[in-house]
């Protein structure tokens, strides 16, 4: 199990090379231990940290060299960890490490490859057994997106108590950490996160379960390794971090899916939680208003939508005297105000967090609350 790379992106010498230093590193290996067989597994530089911002072009050579490598060696995988935990520094600014929880993720990461690679399933499964509406019958379909707080990076199931339960009248499907964890077409309602974790999806879904009437499903797509830029529909020069086709296809998919079933799709809402890396890095909080606004535009226009409604929640942005100046709350209150579609939903007193931009179970439990009110108020 591999994981390095971070310091070769910053010498001009050494990245260049680092595909062809890896390839003969890992032959070395086989060659000195005469394991012409030997299995490598090479671990992603984790995205979600400062340097997915400011050091894009670098990491994503490190990152095309490592993918080159192991797409050209069979006993070769390489090891998603940008879904991931990090921890964020507390003087030392936006510095992020893996701390106790990212480096226990990254090593189950490791152990299920190894698994897979001499045939021994991972996880669990989690079958609809009965479909849960009538033939013919409507539903209203929510999407769920965003990042690392959407995902659930730190809302485990065992704080969870009874909403821990699967949910089998309400249809749930899902892609998580940019692909890292799918669901099987459609599942029960439930904690599905690769780590035992969980989104704001449940208690929104329970609050709407109490007021609203009809067949509600929800489909979630995540990559908390992302950036607001990633979601643009141009996207930036990580073309491998591009989400937006993906998302997009997400929607069709889950709406096609649920029309073959016979039922009338409504698409009641798209749920996006907003970048938190984004509002705590200057060029990017400077920019993310502009980014979202131009998702937003274009995903009308692809799902042939152009009444679709947004709810875009925002927890507090970063309190640092430098980025204070740049008011980002007030950026995303002014697309409110020309778009009656979109619906800014500041999250400002959600449960205290111990992590910087973090939000944990009871937070999460909150923010899906939130969520569900402000569709209540603006369906």
């Amino acid at each position: 199990m591999w994981h390095q790379g971070e310091n070769d992106m910053f010498d001009k010498a050494f990245k260049p090379a680092y595909a062809a230093n890896l390839k003969n590193f890992i032959a070395c290996w086989r060659r000195d231990l005469k394991l012409p067989n030997l299995r490598f597994y090479l671990g992603e530089l984790c995205t979600k940290t400062i340097w997915g911002m400011d050091n894009r072009d670098n990491m994503l050579a490190i990152r095309t060299a490592q993918k080159a490598v192991a797409e050209a060696d069979p006993l070769t995988d390489y090891i998603p960890t940008s879904h991931d935990a990090v921890e964020i520094g507390g003087e030392a600014g936006l510095h992020y490490h893996y701390g106790t929880l990212g480096q226990l993720e990254h090593g189950v990461n490791y152990a299920d490859s190894y698994l897979r690679s001499i045939s021994i399933k991972t996880g669990t499964d989690r079958p609809l057994k009965v479909w849960p509406y009538a033939k013919g019958s409507p539903v209203k379909l929510f999407i769920l997106a965003g990042h690392r707080n959407m995902e659930g990076e730190r809302a485990f199931k065992q704080e969870l108590g009874a909403m821990a339960a699967d949910n089998p009248k309400i249809a749930f499907k899902y892609n998580l950490g940019g692909g890292f964890k799918t669901s099987n077409g459609w599942e029960p309602l439930g904690p599905a996160g690769p780590y035992d974790t969980f989104g704001p999806e449940l208690s929104f879904a329970k609050t709407l379960e109490a007021t609203e009437k009809g067949n509600i499903a929800i489909a979630k797509f995540t990559h908390s390794g992302t950036q607001m830029n990633d979601w643009t529909p141009e996207g930036t020069e990580a073309k491998d971090m591009h989400v937006y086709p993906a998302f997009i296809a997400f929607i069709k998919e889950s709406m096609d899916e649920l029309t073959a079933k016979g039922h009338q799709v409504e698409l009641a809402g798209i749920l996006y939680h907003a970048g938190e890396n984004d509002m705590a890095f200057g060029g990017y909080r400077r920019q993310a208003a502009k980014w979202l606004q131009s998702t937003v535009a274009q995903s009308r226009q692809d799902l042939a939508m152009p009444a679709v409604k947004w709810f875009v929640s925002q927890q507090p942005p970063s309190d640092e005297k430098g980025l204070n100046k740049i008011d980002v709350t007030a950026d995303l209150a002014a697309i409110t105000a020309a778009d009656p579609a979109f619906i800014h939903i500041k999250a400002f007193d959600l449960s205290p967090q111990e992590e910087k931009l973090v939000i944990t179970t009871a937070g999460i439990v909150e923010l899906g609350e939130l969520l569900g009110r402000s569709y209540l108020e603006h369906r």
